[in-house]
């Protein structure tokens, strides 16, 4: 039975296997079933006589080395760590499909090797061939890993590139296009196209194509797999164009390409309304767009649509204000933009240097919450320039949500000699508010106290609790506010003879405090530094039970 069912017993003596046969005990399981823990079944050699199963094998206690997940079948079998050495290795085993079988006890297979050494020769030589192909297997997915963050952090820095490319120029042919090139280039795409949405005539305008400025080809929204996407915000994905009816090949017939893999992906503002779409065709080699390739477009389409309301902010801004005004909130914005961008490219560098999981994890962490930094910048302008400030409350731990916020600018503020300080209340304590606006709020706040402290200082920011209200102070050691500017400080575009800065900080900052239903106070001295003292009911606003 057992020396037809596994190559373990093949050349031994017939009758000392005859008697290891009768110490046999059966055991079956169907499909999903646990077959066998490591540590909770009993302890033997499982010999599969019919069907299949699966092996998990993650690392022993305090090891680490990667999960090794194995498919075995007729003739093979498991246990046989938990005979050798005892230790517990979390191996874990699930039938794929019915599976039967015969286990040879602990005492029963102690008994056997005694009478038969030969086995353990045989034993020893299949665990040494398994190690070896696991090594080679081992060694082929560290290989596709390293190839796999080699491409992630490629793809990374030409995000970050692309962000810097926003930061430095409002020209959004001359952005599209990079985003375009590079959008191409990290999909092996052959080529590609960058459409906006005329709100006006309710159309599709290109706007680059291959990398370079369109000209001009207008479809109605709705109209094709591009106008699709425009109309419903869905991702499209094919395989072969051709194959799906929304998919107009009347270009193709003109111009004689043959269109055959596309991936076409709508680009959103903040408020998640669609301010255009990329579309790309044909990726290298036959191959078919990836989830890989949607995630990094998604990534590009946000900084498009930055470029784009960027743009358009501007558009606005020159057809009803000076020039002057505009120029100065450009270099506003751009100054703004730079410490968030910085830390991504620190960060984005630390990431191309050998590391474990969990420092990647974080850094990356860090990397998100500065994008989103960007991104909250990037709509307050917006807001403010459209009288928008809705507020969306939500229950949060504000411990948490301000110490969170203290550590995104910790390191960076330490560079400038200014050491940030954190007090909080006792116990989890919690309100409604807009997170989102109220991270703006505190942005704006501890980056006029940083310019206020050019030689360095200490930015001391507390939290308190009273029993209706609840209060953020941030308070800074710098060159404080003269009196007679006291009551100008949240006039829109007051500066106040900054070299950078929009001068629209803290009146985006009132108008979000009192949208919560609170208030702003501020108190200064001359050389001694600056407190701002934001007070907050704890429903968020006036309005709210």
């Amino acid at each position: 039975m057992i020396e037809s069912s596994s190559n373990l017993f093949h050349s031994l003596d017939r009758v000392k296997v005859v008697e290891a046969e009768a110490m046999l005990k059966s055991f079956h399981a169907e499909p999903g079933d646990l077959v066998y823990r490591d540590g909770e079944s009993p302890i033997g050699l499982y010999l599969i006589g019919a069907g299949y199963v699966e092996v998990h094998h993650s690392s022993l206690e305090g090891e680490q080395t990667p999960e090794l997940r194995a498919v075995r079948g007729p003739g093979d079998y498991f246990g046989e760590l938990a005979l050798i050495d005892r230790r517990r290795r979390h191996i874990t085993v699930t039938a794929i499909e019915k599976v039967r079988g015969h286990v040879l006890p602990e005492d029963a297979f102690e008994r056997f090797i005694l009478r038969e050494p030969r086995f353990l020769i045989n034993l020893a030589r299949d665990i040494l061939a398994r190690n070896n192909q696991h090594d080679s297997e081992l060694i082929r997915e560290l290989i596709r890993a390293k190839n796999a963050a080699e491409n992630f952090i490629d793809r990374l820095k030409s995000l970050r590139s692309a962000g810097e490319s926003i930061n430095s120029t409002l020209d959004l042919d001359q952005l599209l296009t990079t985003i375009l090139k590079e959008g191409i280039r990290h999909t092996e795409a052959d080529k590609g196209t960058i459409y906006l949405v005329d709100r006006d005539t309710d159309e599709l305008v290109s706007r680059v194509l291959d990398g370079q400025v369109a000209k001009e080809i207008r479809l109605p929204i709705g109209a094709g797999i591009a106008g699709h996407v425009a109309e419903t915000g869905e991702v499209v994905n094919l395989a072969d164009a051709y194959e799906d009816d929304r998919f107009n090949p009347a270009v193709d017939k003109e111009t004689g390409y043959r269109t055959i893999s596309m991936l076409t992906m709508p680009m959103r503002d903040p408020e998640r309304r669609i301010v255009g779409v990329i579309q790309l065709l044909n990726k290298d080699n036959g191959g078919v767009f990836n989830r890989g390739d949607e995630e990094f477009i998604k990534a590009m389409g946000v900084q498009a649509s930055i470029a784009i309301e960027k743009a358009r902010l501007a558009e606005s801004m020159v057809r009803n204000e000076s020039m002057a005004t505009v120029g100065r909130l450009a270099a506003g914005i751009i100054h703004d933009f730079k410490n968030p961008m910085a830390i991504i490219r620190g960060y984005a560098q630390l990431l191309e240097q050998p590391m474990d999981d969990e420092d990647r994890k974080g850094y990356l962490k860090i990397i998100i919450a500065q994008v989103d930094r960007l991104v909250g910048m990037s709509q307050e302008v917006l807001d403010f320039s459209r009288g928008e400030t809705r507020v969306e409350p939500t229950q949060t731990l504000i411990g948490p949500f301000v110490e969170d916020l203290c550590k995104t600018i910790e390191v960076e503020y330490k560079e400038q000699g200014i050491e940030v300080e954190l007090y909080l209340p006792k116990g989890q304590i919690e309100a409604a508010f807009d997170s989102d606006r109220l991270s703006r709020v505190f942005y704006n706040l501890v980056g006029n106290a940083r310019d206020a402290m050019p030689d360095g200082g200490t930015l001391t920011v507390e939290v308190r609790s009273g029993q209706e209200n609840w209060t953020l102070t941030v308070q800074d050691t710098g060159i404080g506010i003269p009196v007679e500017r006291i009551d100008l400080i949240y006039n829109a575009f007051m500066t106040f003879g900054k070299p950078h800065g929009t001068g629209l900080g803290l009146a985006i900052a009132k108008k979000v405090v009192e949208d919560h239903g609170g208030t702003i106070d501020v108190s200064s001295e001359l050389n001694r530094g600056t407190i701002f003292t934001l007070t907050f009911p704890f429903s968020g606003r006036p309005e709210l039970v």
